[in-house]
């Protein structure tokens, strides 16, 4: 079954969570508009998982899409104890309340945090931020192993949720046994994403991706940007991942409010001079959450962000535990939709990288379909992917088209700017190849007789990923 083709660039990435892993709303939030399915593995158990990746992969088959998963790993991430009963507590604004570790439920004058060396590390004066920062405690005693905190900023405080010391030193980065764990499960589930936490240097990365190849898994590795210690390196992160991301939430706790869009433009410059798909996170549509529609800010926050040329949005609690998940998406598809038709994205940035071949031919394609009017699309070649991403990245006037003989592929490009996909055989010789290319492009509404397609990719079967040999114009 093909699904009717999305008339939008930037991609929609959508977590999952209480409020939309079942089938129907599942199916409903991919028919919104839903590109990639993020599932967070700090809320949920992997026995879990398997129950939810099987009602992923089983609604994209009904759909007709290609969706990918991202799974994210927890992290070395303090959080709070579980909420009793599933509810909130209130914390009243100059209320006192005990920190203490371990995982006990949260009560209104007692909250536990499961990380005890950061609980007897607690001295008076320190700043403790729960909640993404929207709660604000002050630590104002030290007795023994009691700590005593006043809160300063209160508010709604649910179970699980980030605990930051701001200034405290970011841990030494090693595979805990819940994460061993999720990385082995990516791997079995063959999923096509897998976000790394509190990334502080290239080798938190290199260290997930040989843990993930050990067990056979085939997932791109996004490095989530949100500790200072990853500004610093962010040139060297992006060399060694397959994405980016602008985990604002906690990069907002780490830096001044007034910071983190200057992190952000400068996070997106960079992903997008390597060539590196790049998702901008956290409270894009935050109102959503308990009201039908975003405000004006939010609405202007997602819109700057299609502007600056990201490959992705994303929608966090709006999609897994808000009260309108399916509208956040359908929100977020019609501010895509209406700013790039207006502003148009401009090419990607040049970059100090040595051009490969691949990237020669994708910016040859480019700058042919901006010069030309007869080009309508590029339809792209591509065993591995990487053809297509650097296609993508050069950000073309006309449509890409991803053809390929692979579902994971297929799957993995669902987060690339701009990128459609269509998985079919590939002849054994050129010329039938891009014939049986143009008629499957017009069978599947991507193209109609008469147009124009640009091929690029390799017409013949080559292992090295990204081999490029081949721009050929044909009209279909």
């Amino acid at each position: 079954m093909n699904a009717p083709r999305r008339t939008r660039t930037t991609k929609i990435v959508a977590t999952i969570g209480p409020a939309s892993w079942d089938a129907q709303t599942l199916e409903r939030l991919i028919r919104a508009g839903a590109d990639v399915i993020r599932i967070n593995t700090a809320h949920n158990a992997v026995e879990e998982r398997y129950a939810i990746v099987r009602i992923i992969r089983s609604v994209t088959r009904e759909t007709g899409r290609h969706i990918g998963i991202l799974q994210d790993l927890a992290g070395p991430k303090p959080r709070t104890g579980p909420a009793a009963d599933g509810e909130a507590i209130i914390l009243e604004r100059g209320a006192l309340v005990q920190l203490t570790a371990g995982d006990d439920p949260l009560e209104p004058d007692r909250i536990s945090i499961d990380d005890p060396e950061l609980v007897s590390a607690l001295g008076a004066g320190q700043r403790v931020l729960m909640s993404d920062g929207l709660i604000e405690l002050i630590v104002t005693a030290r007795r023994g192993d009691s700590v005593t905190a006043r809160v300063v900023r209160g508010g709604r405080l649910r179970g699980r949720q980030g605990v930051t010391v701001p200034g405290a030193p970011a841990p030494v980065r090693t595979l805990s046994a819940t994460e061993a764990t999720d990385i082995a499960f990516a791997a079995e589930q063959d999923l096509e994403y897998l976000g790394v936490s509190f990334v502080t240097s290239p080798a938190d990365i290199i260290m997930v991706r040989d843990e993930l190849r050990r067990h056979g898994g085939r997932a791109a590795v996004v490095a989530k940007i949100e500790r200072p210690e990853a500004l610093r390196a962010i040139h060297e992160i992006s060399h060694v991942a397959d994405a980016l991301m602008v985990a604002r939430g906690d990069l907002g706790v780490q830096l001044p409010p007034e910071e983190v869009p200057i992190a952000q433009k400068h996070i997106v410059d960079v992903a997008r001079s390597h060539g590196k798909p790049v998702i901008i996170a956290t409270q894009m549509l935050e109102t959503m959450t308990s009201q039908p529609l975003p405000t004006r800010a939010e609405t202007s926050d997602v819109a700057y962000a299609v502007l600056d040329g990201v490959d992705a949005v994303m929608l966090s609690a709006e999609t897994a535990t808000g009260k309108y998940p399916v509208e956040a998406v359908e929100m977020m598809d019609r501010i895509a939709r209406t700013v790039e038709t207006a502003f148009p994205v401009s090419p990607r940035p040049q970059s100090d990288r040595a051009d490969t071949i691949a990237s020669t031919m994708a910016r040859a394609a480019s700058d042919l379909a901006r010069r030309s009017t007869l080009v309508n699309l590029i339809a792209v070649i591509t065993r591995s992917g990487y053809s297509a991403r650097e296609v993508a990245r050069e950000r073309p006037a006309v449509p890409v088209v991803a053809v390929t003989n692979s579902e994971f592929v297929a799957n993995q490009l669902a987060l690339v700017w701009g990128v459609e996909t269509v998985v079919m055989e590939f002849a054994s010789d050129t010329e039938t190849l891009v014939r049986d290319i143009g008629e499957r492009l017009v069978a599947t509404g991507h193209a109609h007789p008469g147009m124009h397609a640009l091929f690029v990719g390799s017409l013949t079967v080559h292992h090295e990923p990204g081999h490029v040999d081949v721009l050929h114009l044909r009209r279909l």
